[in-house]
């Protein structure tokens, strides 16, 4: 760890101004980072995480404001600097990489002209100069190719490569500091050992201090060296991350390592969360003799660009059973996913559903029979319609195959409010009055309220914190028990799918490689890409 002290943050606070004054978000935070240091920010959404490192940057959106302390970059207080001298500091001293790559780039520009644009923003050398200096970037980042990959644009990149990328981008005028805003959150977890260990190679060679906010504490050890725990605006731990992991202090820290996904973790036994009323969780059920109420024989799906995203692909499950399918980005999970569901027409091959095959029904027929498969997607806030309260979103299957009366749909909103565990007051509550847990609770009530037997779960807890996710993870074990619900629970986490799933797997490159057990896969996995997958998996060792 280097010795000078780069960036340190004293009693930081953060506030939104409003009509009756200023509220506060974020209280106090203090943190310091040395060159070359990897600190970890975490806690679940809504803490503050991103809150401070945009402060940081100077970047808060208004109403939001830093209502005290100091943040000083080598000395230089930057909470106080005007700003032209923090156009100097974003980018040049320090940058951040975020969640999402897509959003922060632009779709309609090349990649080599956004990074031209950013190493001239902060140097003044020709424009040759800088494009020699951008295809120096995305090799040394492991973008294959550069000097062809320069001329494509965005969406011609994987999610790992697009986040490759923005890290060459932020690295672009060798920044002293880093602040990487959940860079792997959405990423699987070979692509997310790969951005961390790429990360760790360019704090290590340049001496850069790394600021990685999270809220995976299994990640955060594979990466970080100090961490900071914040919970409603406060750090409410700090310390060497091996002892802070170790021997926690606070109770929010131990609830933080109670609530992560290990491979250790008893498959039989419920999450440990807040909720009391999730300590009933039952384990999910194993394949028995019950009928098979999904199958696949077969299945191909070819695009237009000759792209084969689904080779060949032969699976049934079970009644009541969850069926685990895992694999990295572009595995062909998804796409499989919309074939069983009958939301896109195999190139070849059948999907029955209790025998009847989809692609032979009806349109009227197929009406009928979708009501009895549902799906809950990755997004939980981008899944609703933000205009539209919880009552009209749940209700509105109901409106729609069953022409149910407004009374009625009323009554069925609140009892299906009541199973996912959310207040009745939340009915008349909007997607934006709600945390990204609440609003996959509203997912999961929308997906159940025709009562159907098949649940597709597309990366359904990825996109939430790991408190939220061990609640969510309860609540679907408990619908299933009581619902006789069946699912198909898709995920590139195999941590997650070990715990929820009894049979599952594997796919790569659209077709299945492997499947089995979880004794069987994780215990002796035979294909080399499982067991690739097992090991990219980031434990919670704490190395003493």
């Amino acid at each position: 760890m280097g010795e000078r002290e780069v960036l340190r943050l004293e009693g930081v606070s953060i506030g939104v101004r409003g009509h009756s004054g200023v509220r506060p978000l974020v209280h106090e935070v203090s943190l310091s980072l040395r060159s070359g240091e990897r600190a970890a920010l975490v806690g679940e959404s809504g803490s503050g995480k991103t809150m401070v490192s945009l402060s940081v940057m100077r970047l808060t959106p208004e109403p939001i404001v830093i209502t005290g302390g100091k943040i000083l970059l080598d000395g230089a207080d930057l909470a106080t600097a005007s700003e032209r001298e923090m156009e100097r500091v974003r980018g040049g001293r320090i940058a951040m990489i975020y969640q999402d790559p897509l959003s922060c780039l632009n779709p309609v520009r090349t990649v080599g002209n956004q990074l031209v644009e950013a190493i001239r923003a902060h140097q003044e050398i020709p424009v040759a100069d800088a494009r020699r200096r951008a295809v120096e970037l995305l090799d040394e980042v492991g973008v294959p190719d550069p000097e062809q990959r320069i001329r494509d644009y965005p969406h011609q990149f994987s999610g790992g490569m697009r986040q490759r990328v923005m890290i060459a981008m932020a690295i672009s005028c060798e920044p002293d500091v880093l602040i990487a805003d959940e860079p792997t959150t959405a990423l699987d977890v070979t692509t997310q050992a790969r951005i961390l260990r790429l990360l760790d190679a360019l704090a290590e060679q340049r001496g850069m201090a790394v600021l990685f906010i999270t809220h995976d504490l299994a990640v955060a050890s594979a990466f970080c060296q100090r961490i900071h725990v914040m919970r409603e605006g406060r750090i409410v731990e700090s310390g060497v991350l091996n002892e802070v992991l170790g021997a926690p202090e606070h109770e929010y820290t131990k609830e933080l390592l109670a609530s992560v996904v290990t491979l250790d973790l008893d498959p039989d036994r419920p999450m440990r969360t807040r909720e009391a009323r999730a300590t009933t969780a039952e384990a999910p059920r194993e394949p028995g003799q019950d009928g098979v109420v999904i199958e696949a024989e077969g299945l191909v799906r070819r695009f237009g660009t000759g792209v084969t995203a689904v080779d060949d692909v032969s699976l049934s499950i079970r009644r009541g059973e969850t069926f685990g399918l895992v694999g990295e980005s572009g595995s062909g999970k998804s796409t499989l996913s919309q074939l069983l569901l009958g939301l896109d027409t195999p190139t070849a091959g059948k999907v029955r559903f209790h025998g009847a095959e989809l692609s032979a029904l009806g349109r009227r027929e197929l009406r009928r029979k979708r009501r009895e498969m549902q799906v809950v997607l990755q997004d939980p806030i981008g899944s609703l319609n933000r205009r539209k309260t919880v009552e009209h979103i749940v209700g509105l299957p109901l409106a729609v195959h069953e022409r149910a009366s407004k009374r009625a749909r009323r009554e069925r909103v609140a009892e299906l409010l009541d199973l996912v565990g959310l207040p009745p007051d939340f009915a008349s509550r909007y997607p934006r009055e709600l945390s990204g847990g609440q609003c996959q609770r509203v997912n999961i009530a929308r997906a159940i309220a025709l009562e159907p037997e098949f649940l597709v779960l597309d990366e359904a807890v990825s996109a939430v914190d790991v408190v939220i996710q061990a609640q969510i993870l309860n609540l679907l074990r408990d619908l299933q028990a009581r619902l006789g619900l069946t699912y198909l629970f898709v995920s590139h986490d195999l941590a997650v799918v070990r715990y929820m799933a009894p049979r599952l797997a594997v796919m790569y490159r659209g077709r299945i490689v492997e499947s089995g057990t979880r004794e069987e896969i994780f215990d002796n996995p035979k294909h080399e890409y499982t067991r690739t997958l097992i090991a990219a998996i980031p434990s919670l060792a704490v190395v003493p």
